[in-house]
């Protein structure tokens, strides 16, 4: 089975790379545009967990902390404090 097109000779491997300037700027512009459209909703998401989640300490907190639970609240203020590091710059602008 023969190509329909051959394919262009190449003298050296070199000759066959795209020219690392253009693959740095077009990487920098598509990760760029993607970091800024995924880090909008997350930073919202964060924003209104670290609102409610201190709702779900009440029943913990009233039922005492024994050390069953003791690794369930340490989780949820580790949760609360990543999402307020995560969420606090959301309406900002």
């Amino acid at each position: 089975m023969t190509p329909s097109t051959p394919l262009p000779s190449v003298a050296t491997v070199r000759d066959a790379m795209p020219d690392p300037t253009t693959v740095k700027n077009t990487l920098g512009a598509l990760t760029g545009t993607g970091r800024t459209v995924a880090v909008a909703p997350v930073r919202a998401a964060s924003f209104y967990v670290a609102i409610a989640l201190p709702l779900a300490y009440l029943p913990l907190l009233a039922g005492g902390v024994t050390a069953d639970r003791f690794a369930i609240l340490l989780g949820l203020l580790l949760a609360n404090a990543a999402a307020l590091v995560l969420g606090h710059d959301y309406g900002s602008n």
